[in-house]
């Protein structure tokens, strides 16, 4: 389907496959690197069951998704260029990760195979997918970085919505594979973690990780 959708639109516009693919790879690298989105899938596929996990790759992908809409947008344009707006996003997006990191640390383990209510899976699963999406889309990095790429694969010259539908879908399904084996994987490491001292001790070092990452952001000078 996705080779479909590409071949329709390079037909309608400039661009040359090598572009996409120079897209492709770009993305990947990005989405490859680890950070704190990727550390969270990891820490879900460990804690919970990967459908759970998968939630949390559902919710990263849709905050990258909308930080990609808003830098094609004049909003995303009106963002970058209020250095306040970005001190404020930095600054929340640092709290939240040390926030998060404090929570992760003091987080008690529970059984595995520990059965839970409907009521409570579905809590469970609200909480996961919404501390997923806050963890991209309070990211000021990832804007700035999309702002910056998404202008070079554009050919003004031609319709501006088939071209982003069309990035937006390929950067999801990149996305979503790649975080997907993140959390895959680490389920299926669980039994490297079969024992509540283990997984004690990896939230332990899950909780530092967020705490270093946030404090990274908070101190970070890449505002001018």
């Amino acid at each position: 389907m996705l080779c479909v959708i590409m071949t329709t639109v390079l037909k309608r516009n400039k661009m040359n496959i090598e572009q996409y693919f120079a897209f492709i790879m770009i993305i990947t690298a990005l989405l490859l690197s680890p950070g704190p989105s990727v550390l969270l899938s990891i820490n879900n596929g460990l804690n919970y069951s990967l459908k759970l996990a998968v939630v949390g790759v559902c919710g990263n992908v849709m905050a990258f998704q909308l930080l990609l809409v808003v830098s094609a947008t004049s909003l995303g344009t009106l963002v970058l260029a209020s250095r306040d707006v970005l001190i404020i996003i930095k600054i929340i997006g640092a709290v939240y990760l040390c926030y998060l990191g404090i929570k992760t640390y003091f987080s008690p383990v529970s059984p595995l195979k520990k059965e839970i209510s409907c009521y409570t899976h579905g809590k469970k699963t609200l909480a996961i997918f919404k501390q997923a999406f806050l963890v991209t889309v309070s990211n000021p990095k990832a804007l700035i970085f999309v702002s910056a790429l998404l202008p070079q694969f554009i050919i003004t010259s031609s319709p501006l919505i088939p071209q982003i539908l069309l990035l937006c879908l390929i950067s999801a399904v990149i996305h979503f594979t790649i975080y997907f084996c993140y959390a895959s994987l680490a389920s299926k490491a669980k039994n490297l973690l079969n024992s509540d001292k283990r997984r004690q001790r990896f939230n332990k070092f899950s909780g530092v990780l967020f705490l270093i990452f946030g404090t990274f952001l908070g101190l970070s000078g890449f505002i001018a």
